[in-house]
């Protein structure tokens, strides 16, 4: 499923100023943000920009594991996000520390703010 997210993002992808842009806000961009109450569309859609191709594409590098390991580190995951991930990922999930489940879309920030306030509050306090 997300291959062929990526594929159709790629399809649409226009180059500006050299940096090749997917996720162009449209109809279909919403639908891939989780996004269904109409109230939470309007206020979104001005926020919407398109989106460099590249991060998609470079993997990024990180050389020093002491440093990483000393890094704080949460996770939040969607429900949306966890039905396109390997089988047995939400199992592997459960009961770690500093890690969420959500039930929402890709932006929970928008469909589900108060969650998310939860959680960061949380970890503001600690």
């Amino acid at each position: 499923m997300a291959g062929m997210l990526m594929a159709a993002a790629r399809a649409g992808a226009r180059v500006v100023d050299g940096v090749e842009l997917v996720l162009w806000p449209d109809s279909d961009a919403v639908q891939y943000y989780g996004i269904t109450e109409p109230e939470d569309v309007e206020w979104m859609w001005d926020k919407l920009t398109p989106h460099p191709w590249k991060c998609f594409e470079q993997p990024l590098r990180l050389n020093d594991p002491a440093a990483l390991a000393r890094i704080p580190r949460a996770e939040i995951h969607t429900t949306s996000s966890l039905a396109m991930a390997p089988p047995g990922t939400a199992d592997a999930l459960a009961g770690q520390e500093q890690t969420w489940v959500v039930d929402s879309g890709h932006d929970l920030m928008v469909t589900t703010p108060k969650a998310v306030a939860e959680i960061l509050l949380g970890l503001a306090v600690r």
